[in-house]
């Protein structure tokens, strides 16, 4: 038996408790032998569910404007009184072929996709006479249709409507595709306008995602309970379907379709999600699905159980957004068809496409320009991106922005910085072969604050809870029998800060098998949110933190105060802070998270023994943040790296502050107390201390704390001619100079290793003098954080350098 297995931008597992929103869900369905375990499915898929400021008895409520327009249906609903448009959403179908014929193999007939539009339009129009239809007395109409696109995205028609036929092969070296090749390389590059389209990729998924039938992005700014603002990029956006799932065999002669899966449910059910549906099970043993006339079930069906009973009643295993086989389903509720208006009202790109007009057959007319921006409203020296939604397909456009870089842009989509507080005028002429629009022009749209430039960021709002291993030992944000390579806490950044230069994360548990003399590190990480589905992505920071400064803080009862060696570059995107988790026998931390229930954002990710990252409520079904916050800022900080943070009585630390133009320091046997580098030779554990002046900062001090293992000073030098490794610039596009001074002489190896520990770089040299200066060239090396070391004879310095 096959089985289906839900996806997101985020991650969705089957024993969530509570469905939380996040980055693009996508319900995917899992296509394997009756033996493996369905629930696997929930492993790509998470809603990310928003805070909402008022309580609707014991759960979160739906956010004001939505449960009023709820509300207004409901009524018209019960009065009869509600006749809704029947809303036409146009549909673009990529098939991703590897060169077959046009009908056979991945490169599916025109035939079969057409036989799938019908599947759908009898499924969400409750069509009689067809398998659509059902006579549930909570059964509707949707009254949404979906049609084939009749023209591209540059006005021309199409020869197959609503077909875009793509050679994976030729174009990308690929015949089958990965669900990370699939985000991070095949849609990026091939999807049309989603304010105008509604994107379909129909693939021939890789063996190591053999076992999946699709999956969906939920849409964004839905305003919905159980999905958060923000579910992932519209270059992510539609839905994902293998081709042997993707038609009806009833309709056709489909060699390549795959029972129980044949019959064209997999694309409605993935399309319910794409309307912000949720699993009818609600992810969890009797959870919550969001929608009041939906029975509660314990979890997903399989095949067609009628009658099934589970969580004190009869479940609704026909309903599209269960788990059971195509020939089972037919039923969308009232409640369903409420949600999916909804969005179709509230959802930007969902809203927009009903506009569109691209099921028609000829542009005849010149354009109507209409625009929005990402934020209108942002902080001192921040982006805004700009999308254009202009009618009847533009070949030119002019924008003007009023306090903005650039002040004018031919681009589409331009991004435009605005470095003056102000309130600004946007306008907008857009143009064809038909001739130029009239000019759209926003007065005072984009609202520029010079406040706020400096903030800290927090998803933690509940009861300092230090959580178990649910079924086995260890700590659910810490070591634990599932081998949890690292923990994350999503953050949003909505406002879009540039940079961060410090963090504070409190741990409930730490224990070093060598007590308080140990010299093991925690690495504090930070990652962007490029992630499959908007998790962990590349590293954009690594900070190794003594375990000593946890033991001490834990004891104290007090967080542990990160600061970073750089300002983070965050350029206004969303990011991650979290701890990677070493196995060493004796020794353990775990971070603090809230109770279970008292975070609804879905912002907690994970990392499993196979490094695969997924939400809290994905794998675990647990609905917490952890007690991490994040200093932001639009302005620098000081920061400071030290070359070691454990040495022995006097011996040298080269301590470098940057941030500041001008440097000021304090602690024991410094070579000097001013200036950006300085020698010190603590002969007792001592915090030094650096503050910065002489530019706007966020933060004007930073601290280093360097342990001295017990003995005896030999020596305290009155001039310290060691030098700290310097790479400049950094960050860099890859080519750099590195420069180290010290007196030793003799071979002089330089080695470069990735975040994976990898050593992707190594040279030796020569050292005749004091000083050593060579070029280090990255360029042919991915974008990323790297790990320099200079290693002379016993002398080992490491520095972090990142390309971008």
């Amino acid at each position: 038996m096959f089985k289906r297995i839900l996806f997101s931008l985020g991650a969705l597992t089957c024993t969530l408790s509570t469905l939380v929103a996040q980055n693009i869900p996508a319900w995917q369905k899992l296509a394997s032998q009756p033996a493996r375990e369905q629930c696997a499915t929930m492993q790509m898929d998470s809603a990310i569910r928003a805070k909402f400021p008022t309580e609707m008895g014991t759960r979160a409520a739906f956010e004001k404007t939505l449960q009023e327009r709820i509300e207004q249906i409901q009524k018209l609903e019960r009065t009869g009184r509600l006749a809704d448009a029947v809303l036409t959403i146009p549909v673009i179908v990529h098939v991703v072929h590897a060169g077959e014929t046009v009908g056979t193999g991945r490169n599916i007939s025109e035939a079969q996709v057409k036989s799938q539009l019908e599947t759908l339009n009898e499924d969400f129009r409750r069509k009689v006479g067809t398998r659509g239809f059902n006579d549930n007395p909570n059964g509707a109409d949707i009254e949404i249709e979906f049609c084939l696109a009749a023209i591209n995205p540059s006005g021309g028609t199409m020869a197959e409507r609503g077909i875009d036929r793509i050679n994976g092969a030729s174009n990308f070296g690929k015949s089958s595709w990965s669900k990370a090749d699939i985000d991070g390389v095949l849609k990026p590059n091939t999807y049309w306008d989603p304010e105008k389209y509604f994107n379909i990729w129909v693939v021939d998924f890789a063996p190591t995602d053999d076992r999946l039938l699709g999956y969906a992005q939920f849409p964004s700014q839905s305003t919905l309970t159980g999905l958060s603002p923000n579910m992932g990029a519209g270059s992510t956006d539609g839905v994902v379907i293998r081709y042997q799932s993707f038609g009806n065999a009833e309709k056709g002669n489909f060699p390549v379709m795959q029972a129980p899966y044949n019959l064209g449910r997999t694309l409605t059910h993935e399309v319910g999600h794409w309307l912000g549906l949720i699993h009818i099970w609600g992810d969890a043993n009797c959870g919550n699905d969001f929608v009041d006339d939906t029975p509660t079930q314990a979890s997903e069906s399989r095949g067609c159980m009628k009658g099934r009973v589970s969580c004190g009643g009869t479940n609704m295993v026909e309903n599209y957004m269960d788990y059971s086989d195509d020939a089972c389903f037919n039923v969308f509720t009232r409640g369903q068809k409420t949600r999916m208006r909804a969005v179709m009202q509230f959802a930007v790109r969902r809203a927009n496409l009903v506009n569109s007009n691209v099921c028609g057959t000829s542009v005849v007319s010149r354009p109507t320009s209409n625009f929005r921006a990402e934020n209108v409203k942002v902080l001192l020296g921040a982006q805004v991106r700009f999308t254009d939604l202009s009618t009847n397909f533009p070949t030119s456009w002019q924008w003007t922005f009023e306090g903005g870089s650039p002040s004018t842009s031919s681009e589409q989509n331009p991004v435009v910085t605005y470095a003056t507080a102000g309130k600004f005028k946007v306008t907008l002429v857009t143009a064809n072969s038909a001739g130029s629009s009239a000019p759209v022009v926003r007065e005072q749209y984009i609202e520029v604050l010079n406040v706020g430039l400096c903030a800290d960021q927090t998803n933690f709002s509940g009861t300092r809870t230090v959580l178990r291993q649910p079924g086995g030992t260890g700590y659910v944000a810490g070591q634990n029998s599932r081998k949890t390579r690292a923990v994350s806490e999503f953050f949003e950044n909505s406002l879009g800060y540039n940079n961060m230069h410090a963090a504070s994360l409190r741990f409930g548990v730490a224990k070093a098998a060598k007590g308080a003399e140990t010299e093991a590190v925690v690495t504090v990480m930070v990652w962007n949110a490029r992630g499959f589905q908007s998790g962990p992505g590349a590293v954009l920071e690594t900070k190794d933190v003594p375990l000593r400064t946890i033991l001490d803080d834990v004891a104290n009862n007090r967080a542990t105060n990160v600061v970073f060696e750089r300002n983070v570059p965050l350029s206004g995107l969303p990011f991650h802070i979290g701890i990677a988790l070493n196995y060493v026998a004796g020794d353990t931390v775990a971070l603090v998270t809230t109770r279970d229930g008292e975070s609804l954002t879905g912002t907690s990710w994970e990392q499993n023994a196979a490094g695969e990252w997924e939400r809290y409520r994905i794998r675990q079904g647990l609905n917490v943040s952890h007690d991490i916050t994040a200093n932001v800022g639009m302005k620098p900080s000081v920061q400071i790296t030290a070359s070691s943070q454990f040495v022995g009585p006097g011996e040298a630390v080269t301590l470098n502050a940057r941030g500041a133009s001008i440097f000021s320091w304090t602690g024991q046997n410094l070579s000097t107390t001013l200036g950006a580098q300085v020698i010190a030779r603590p002969t007792a554990t001592t915090s030094y201390t650096v503050t910065g002046s002489g530019l706007d900062l966020c933060s004007t001090t930073a601290t280093a704390r360097i342990f001295v293992r017990p003995g005896t000073v030999t020596e305290v030098p009155t001039n310290q001619p060691d030098q700290a490794l310097m790479i400049t610039p950094n960050p860099s596009d890859g080519l750099t100079t590195l420069s180290f001074r010290n007196s030793s002489r003799g071979v002089l190896t330089v080695s470069v290793r990735n975040v994976a520990g990898v050593e992707v770089l190594k040279q030796q040299f020569q050292k005749t003098d004091d000083g050593f200066e060579r070029n280090l060239d990255l360029r042919t090396m991915a974008g990323g954080l790297y790990l320099v070391e200079v290693r002379i004879g016993t002398q080992v310095v490491r520095k972090k350098i990142v390309k971008y």
